[in-house]
């Protein structure tokens, strides 16, 4: 461990230090997780800001600035970034805070966009093609190679658990001749079984959560041992 160049020593002490502040918490909420809640929520920030820094910031408005000089910031595509920089900065005060909202609203708006946008074209899509497949058994399946009653029953399967999430999420409902309001007999079929469908996905994300924060405690636990051994190792091998 002392073989060690001096600032990986210093790193390598500092992380098993704030990884045993972090599992302190297991004794309840104390100082020193909390302390080392702020350093890494500074750390995240930090590294957000020059990430922003070096990634847009610089290369698209002062690089720019750099090049053609002041004329630049009349360039409209150099011009309304600085506008709505500056408008967004009147945020930190509360008689101007209205104004900054236009700049923030294109932000929310263009990162819904996004989000919307992956959604779509990686989730809803796929799902749809996946459910639109034929159920014909003398097809092969394009994804897994199946074929015959197995990719029958998948592609089934699939089916039936999209139609019923679907379903799930429809609330709308309609008055019977004596007056009840209350959906389909097949709506409510097909919403009981989205509903199991749903269940089975929460649990198995609920499940990867769980597995994964096993693995990155096993590994912390782990590494934290092995300092303190080698720590231990040096002392001893130094006395």
């Amino acid at each position: 461990m002392l073989s060690l160049p001096l600032s990986e020593l210093i790193g390598t002490i500092a992380a098993a230090l704030l990884t045993l502040m972090v599992l302190s918490y297991l004794l309840g909420d104390n100082v020193l997780f909390r302390i080392a809640v702020h350093i890494f929520v500074g750390v995240a920030a930090g590294y957000a800001g020059a990430t922003a820094w070096r990634g847009v910031l610089e290369p698209a408005l002062i690089e720019p600035i750099r090049r053609g000089g002041l004329t630049a910031i009349f360039d409209p595509l150099t011009l309304i970034p600085v506008l709505l920089i500056l408008m967004l900065l009147l945020k930190l005060s509360p008689a101007t805070a209205r104004a900054g909202g236009l700049p923030l609203a294109l932000l929310v708006g263009v990162a819904a966009a996004v989000t919307v946008g992956g959604a779509i074209s990686g989730t809803v899509l796929p799902q749809a093609w996946a459910a639109a497949e034929s159920l014909s058994p003398t097809e092969v399946s394009p994804l897994t190679g199946e074929t015959g009653l197995e990719r029958t029953i998948n592609v089934a399967i699939v089916l039936l658990g999209t139609l019923g999430t679907l379903f799930y999420f429809r609330f709308a409902a309609r008055r019977s001749s004596g007056g009840v309001v209350g959906r389909p007999a097949l709506g409510v079929v097909l919403a009981s079984v989205g509903q199991v469908f749903l269940a089975l996905t929460f649990g198995a994300m609920f499940a990867g959560a769980i597995s994964a924060s096993l693995v990155v405690l096993a590994e912390r636990v782990q590494f934290v041992w092995g300092v303190v051994g080698g720590l231990l190792a040096a002392g001893t091998g130094a006395g």
